[in-house]
């Protein structure tokens, strides 16, 4: 299937967001780690126009512009902030 826009994760938290910042970010940068094990992908800060929503309720960006790339470190830390504040993998009463 074909989207009309680039699939992409916000970093801006949403409205009824209470937690901390650096939560909400840990925790969209690591929707997608997976996709890092291809060495060919790059995880990217990206701004550009919505015009929809993916099969999972994503944003749809077009117009996208890139505004840097994410390195190794900042997904490590986003990754050990993740685990650390989130119960990672546990489903309710595990």
């Amino acid at each position: 299937m074909t989207l009309p826009g680039l699939s992409v994760n916000p970093l801006t938290p949403e409205s009824w967001w209470t937690r901390p910042l650096k939560d909400w970010l840990a925790r969209q940068i690591c929707q997608y780690e997976h996709l890092a094990e291809d060495e060919d992908r790059y995880a990217w800060v990206l701004t550009g126009a919505c015009v929809g929503r993916g099969p999972d309720c994503e944003p749809l960006l077009v117009d996208v512009q890139p505004l840097g790339r994410l390195g190794p470190e900042v997904l490590q830390e986003a990754k050990q902030v993740y685990e650390e504040q989130f119960d990672a993998g546990e489903r309710p009463g595990d």
